[in-house]
């Protein structure tokens, strides 16, 4: 039996005695269902999972046995699902715990559907509103844990979608639900998310996500273009995460971006040896500049200035540029002449390079040579000692594989030589040849050797 709201005393005089039960039910059904979406805002982690698995059924159930007249255009139960998504959305209550276990859920056709769609409505509502960080947060981890599969959907028997409820006999419905319709829901979501202010960690969060599960899943990633820009000119930590997506629009996307290997050589700085990001850096960069079209006096630059960074860095750091500059020198041969001055540097009596020139173009690192890597011959390191030595023999073409050291850290480099077996242990700087002859000796202007 079913009402569009609850039957009034007098309509329940006429009703016979199972009618009145069912109205009960239906009664107690409602109770539950209210008290349920309460308890998702509960302060116990626990009450809060079994209230939103149980919730989560009942939307389920009510797909597969509505209680409610459906048609053939709607069979999901909106209206349930609804009381949970405004509970999962709340303003002041972070609830991203709650968003990364939904996640299970979004899976499913119809849920991810109507998930995009109340955002879509809910932020569309908000647009000239101040919204608080909180609600920010929720709508952050709604969407960062909402994916779509790359690999092939997992289908129902008979080919059909995933859906949580019952498939609509209407196929226009369906149409009006795929993926491709989701998808432009999600670019238009994410786009007025971007809008919003974002603190700095949520920033960094966004961006390191933007191009695995953002930029394959929009209608447009040019549309994201002014956003990454902006935040790729930021400089520090912002920049470096920008780098990817950037490289992205720039490579399958065809953004017109002339400045970008200038921008990236200003981002080598001594901060990328102590950055978090340091391995994620490193492993762009190369990628960037793995084309062997690339002019060479553009790679001379980011090789000298990384070499003259590698000066001040720590160990594990110059570990890994060392690395990466010598598989520049082997995948761009002509630059391979800053090697060969090595043994001349009278021929260069001053070194031409630039250091502060902000333009790989103008900072005249062709002209230069890498007296920098002959010095690291003599760090304390002996991994860098035995990097830099690589320089003393011809390079040949096998590049090295940067993965193998970019999780490198200084705390290993020290274990590993703590391992290392040592035959003899110096103890002084200096070789010492005797008593009091070493050069600038303090002993001997205090004492005085006599001859017996």
């Amino acid at each position: 039996m079913y009402f569009d709201k609850p039957p009034s005393e007098a309509d329940m005089k006429d009703l016979k005695a199972e009618e009145k039960y069912k109205v009960w039910l239906r009664e107690q059904y409602a109770s539950t269902i209210f008290h349920l979406v309460d308890l998702l805002h509960h302060s116990n982690p626990s009450i809060q999972d079994l209230s939103l698995t149980t919730m989560m059924k009942f939307v389920e159930a009510e797909g597969q046995t509505p209680i409610r007249k459906i048609t053939e255009h709607q069979t999901f139960p909106s209206r349930l699902f609804q009381k949970v998504f405004n509970k999962l959305l709340d303003d002041n209550t972070d609830m991203s715990r709650l968003w990364t276990k939904f996640q299970e859920y979004t899976e499913f056709d119809d849920v991810r559907f109507y998930v995009l769609t109340f955002l879509h409505s809910d932020l569309k509502h908000k647009k000239n509103q101040e919204v608080s960080d909180t609600y920010v947060k929720n709508v952050f981890s709604l969407l960062e844990n909402l994916t779509f599969n790359s690999k092939p959907r997992k289908m129902l028997p008979g080919g059909e979608p995933r859906w949580l409820a019952k498939l609509p006999e209407n196929e226009d419905v369906l149409k009006s639900r795929s993926v491709d319709e989701q998808k432009k829901l999600f670019s238009t979501v994410w786009l007025k998310f971007l809008r919003f202010k974002l603190n700095t960690s949520m920033y960094k969060r966004v961006l390191m996500m933007m191009h695995d599960k953002v930029i394959p899943n929009i209608t447009s990633p040019l549309f994201l273009c002014d956003f990454l820009t902006d935040s790729y000119n930021i400089g520090g930590a912002i920049s470096l995460l920008a780098l990817n997506s950037i490289f992205i629009l720039i490579n399958n996307y065809n953004l017109d971006y002339p400045d970008f290997y200038k921008k990236l050589y200003a981002l080598f700085d001594p901060i990328i040896f102590h950055a978090k990001y340091r391995a994620r850096f490193f492993h762009l960069a190369d990628l960037f500049l793995s084309s062997t079209h690339l002019p060479a006096y553009l790679v001379a630059a980011f090789a000298k200035k990384l070499a003259r960074l590698c000066l001040t860095g720590p160990a594990s750091g110059i570990r890994i540029a060392i690395t990466f500059i010598l598989n520049l020198l082997k995948r761009h041969p002509n630059c391979q002449v800053l090697l060969g001055r090595l043994d001349g540097p009278s021929e260069i009596p001053n070194d031409p390079y630039i250091f502060e020139e902000t333009d790989p173009a103008k900072c005249k690192a062709m002209e230069s040579y890498l007296w920098e890597i002959k010095t690291l011959q003599t760090h304390y390191c002996p991994e860098v000692v035995l990097a830099a030595n690589k320089i003393n023999h011809q390079l040949g073409q096998q590049e090295e594989l940067l993965g193998d050291v970019l999780d490198l850290t200084t705390d290993e480099l020290i274990e590993k030589e703590c391992k290392r077996r040592k035959k003899e242990t110096a103890i002084n700087f200096i070789p010492p040849t005797g008593l009091f002859q070493s050069q600038n000796d303090k002993f001997s202007s205090c004492w005085t050797h006599i001859e017996s």
